[in-house]
């Protein structure tokens, strides 16, 4: 007894120590940063959808290296004219989706108008066609006219690298995907010699050109036992030692390569595989965390931010790949309403990430998520329903009572699951599509922290009803609807009949269903 009040009093001094050291560093990048900070430039991108139809959603999608992408809702008249403002620290990737999508490269402080059919849900068909004007016009010209051939290749044929995916082995693969590598390359060139492109739509094509090639090697174990109807642990497949090592081929980047940005955003996600792979090679018995036969890491939630953090410095030698990841790390954190990971790690990402146009939207969205979780700030038309008391037929209940003789939309989420969030601006879509109509948006929130329910809420600006499930009520609604995975939707009619559940039933997909139901 006498030896442990000591101890505490040490390990209480330590901690408070620890704690003020960890708020001045803080506070030091903090400064740092908004001393260093870049404000970011202007861009306009301007355009004609010919044929525009109001109906058709219209979005653009700004990928941000290192950070969660940013969806746009342009202005648009009934005439198909459409305007947005973009701040830009880099060139940049854009999708914009309308029936289809395609891509262009914006710069800051570019000036770019862009016209396209309407009509025509053929990528191609749409690209032989369409049209720029203002700054980057050739670049993007010539970035359109490899897409049209990329997407009229064998590069695209999914069909053909299913069958591949399904009936070979790894090592078969392998060498299926190496004559893809090689197609690649020939796609390459007959770009340059058909169209003699500027030096970076040459650079930006002979990025992508490749991307087919690391794609396959990162999806093909999830995509082969998914074909084969195997499980995660099924032994009967495991992928061999160095099948990720040539992913590290494709470094290092180069910052010339910043402008491919969705491409680096899908290498640098799955760049965890030729990590965990280098982490299985040690052979730890008595670790927490485990690889599974076909790549994947699965670790306690507890350490998950430490093995991952310090496996992407010990694993990841090219500076510009490492800073990209730690920094996506952190903003998916934010995606989820968490600010922790960022506070505690202080150290390593003041150490790795230097590059001003990571550090400084980090930061931001950092001061921004914490904001948002002490103080958030709802939507006027969101309804909060206290009923963690209740058992899950009085929630059912209490859902068709306030909502008699309207169709009834639920949407199962959870703060921590990135496809139910990804589906949020889709979902703030058909709400304001159907304001004042007789449909009613219902949120049921399940196994999640109550401190992140409704800064999340306030992040996405939804309205609708919301309820917060306890764990219990979680289990049980779970259990109701055989909902094995979410997100999670439920379809109710007028007369409060249930006409489909499932997750196949996302925003926009059911929006047709949704009209047909109200006339």
């Amino acid at each position: 007894m006498f030896v442990t009040v000591p101890k505490i009093a040490l390990a209480l001094k330590t901690h408070k120590k620890e704690l003020f050291t960890t708020y001045l560093l803080t506070l030091l990048w903090t400064c740092c940063t908004i001393c260093s900070a870049k404000e970011a430039e202007k861009t306009i991108l301007t355009g004609k959808i010919a044929h525009y139809d109001s109906a058709v959603p219209f979005s653009m999608v700004l990928h941000r290296l290192g950070l969660s992408s940013l969806t746009i809702y342009p202005k648009v008249n009934d005439k198909g004219d459409f305007y947005a403002e973009i701040d830009l620290d880099i060139p940049t990737q854009i999708w914009i989706t309308y029936r289809t999508n395609f891509s262009v490269v914006l710069h800051p402080r570019d000036s770019l108008w862009v016209a396209f059919d309407g009509n025509t849900n053929q990528r191609t068909t749409l690209l032989s066609a369409i049209q720029f004007a203002g700054t980057a016009a050739v670049t993007n010209t010539h970035i359109a006219q490899f897409q049209r051939l990329y997407y009229a290749s064998e590069l695209s044929d999914h069909n053909k690298n299913y069958q591949a995916v399904k009936n070979y082995d790894p090592v078969q693969y392998m060498r299926f995907n190496d004559s893809i590598r090689q197609k690649g390359k020939a796609l390459y060139e007959q770009f340059v010699n058909s169209y003699s492109p500027n030096e970076e739509s040459k650079k930006w094509a002979l990025f992508e050109s490749e991307n087919t090639y690391y794609e396959h090697i990162v999806f093909y174990a999830t995509d082969h036992q998914s074909a084969n109807n195997l499980g995660l642990m099924d032994t009967a497949f495991v992928i061999p030692k160095g099948f990720y090592e040539k992913l590290a081929q494709r470094l290092p980047l180069q910052k010339e390569n910043l402008a491919n940005t969705n491409s680096i955003l899908t290498f640098s996600s799955f760049f965890k595989l030729y990590i965990n792979e280098k982490l299985n090679a040690l052979g730890r018995k008595d670790s927490d965390w485990f690889i599974t036969p076909s790549g994947e890491l699965l670790v306690p939630k507890a350490i998950a931010d430490s093995v991952v953090l310090h496996s992407i410095v010990d694993f990841v030698s090219d500076p510009l790949l490492r800073e990209i990841m730690i920094s996506h790390h952190f903003s998916k954190a934010f995606q989820k309403q968490d600010i922790k990971p960022y506070e505690k790690f202080h150290a390593i990402r003041t150490k790795y990430i230097k590059s001003p146009y990571l550090r400084n939207l980090l930061q931001q969205e950092y001061l921004t998520t914490k904001s948002r979780v002490e103080h958030p700030e709802l939507n006027s038309r969101a309804i909060f329903k206290e009923m963690q008391s209740s058992p899950v037929k009085g929630i059912m209940d209490d859902i068709l009572l306030s909502n008699k003789r309207k169709v009834i939309y639920i949407d199962f989420w959870a703060t921590w699951c990135a496809p139910c969030l990804s589906e949020f601006p889709n979902s703030k879509q058909i709400e304001a599509y159907f304001h004042n109509k007789d449909v009613s948006f219902v949120y049921l929130c399940l196994d999640s922290d109550f401190d992140k329910y409704k800064a999340t809420i306030s992040r996405y600006d939804l309205g609708g009803q919301h309820y917060f499930l306890s764990a219990k009520q979680s289990s049980a609604i779970r259990e109701l609807f055989n909902a094995n995975g979410i997100p999670f939707y439920i379809l109710i009619d007028k007369d409060g009949r249930i006409l489909e559940t499932g997750n196949h039933l996302r925003p926009l997909s059911v929006k047709d269903q949704i009209n047909k139901l109200i006339q």
